[in-house]
């Protein structure tokens, strides 16, 4: 359960991730998950569901590479089945994709356990805060990009119909904090609004007064 220190930790995400970064994220989720079933249309009906996931996992993992390297986040290379991770500011930034808000699975990958771990320090800041203690210094953390499949295409394979942001719990059996990207993005506007400060400031225009040959000292 989150603390009062929500605010607190989505201005964190905000400080290190920019607002078109997580639009980038979120349309190259779309744009893999799209490619990856096309590429599977070809196969037999009994096939097409197992080729959809493995051309899925492939397609995202590339447009995810892409819109890291776009924005300057340093993924790791491709290869295989390895997670693609990339770094912006203090956050490592990995994708992981889930049938239908089934969250069962996915603490088994030893990598993103490890990636987890490194949001300790946010937990015992803005989830578990100890008022009375020393606050810990954030030097790191991990965002897990989320792709739900809970979809189904014409093809009857399965379909990404959201994407979300979240940050793992150290011990990938919770999340410290979760929201749709969507509704995230509207928490930069807000930011914006607040920022924005009206510098107009009214000035009169000076008028000079015509002076007449009296004021002028004619006759």
């Amino acid at each position: 359960m989150l603390s009062t220190n929500v605010s607190d930790l989505e201005r964190l995400i905000m400080e290190n991730i920019p607002r078109d970064a997580l639009m980038a994220f979120e349309d190259a989720y779309f744009s893999g998950d799209e490619k990856g079933r096309k590429r599977a249309a070809d196969f037999d009906a009994g096939h097409r569901p197992s080729a959809a996931g493995h051309n899925k996992h492939f397609s995202i993992n590339e447009t995810f590479f892409d819109a890291l390297l776009v924005q300057g986040a340093e993924p790791s290379p491709l290869k295989g089945t390895k997670l693609v991770v990339g770094r912006m500011g203090l956050f490592n930034i990995a994708r992981l994709s889930v049938p239908g808000h089934q969250w069962a699975n996915s603490g088994r990958s030893k990598t993103r356990k490890k990636l987890a771990d490194q949001n300790y320090a946010i937990q015992n800041k803005y989830v578990q805060a100890n008022l009375f203690g020393e606050q810990p210094v954030v030097i790191h953390g991990t965002i897990f990009i989320i792709g739900v499949m809970d979809g189904l295409d014409e093809d009857n394979m399965s379909q990404l119909t959201q994407v979300m942001l979240a940050l793992p719990a150290p011990n990938m059996e919770s999340w410290l904090y979760i929201s749709t990207i969507a509704d995230f993005l509207k928490l930069y506007d807000e930011v914006d609004a607040v920022a924005q400060v009206d510098d107009a400031k009214p000035t009169l225009k000076n008028i000079t007064k015509k002076q007449n040959d009296n004021e002028q000292g004619h006759q």
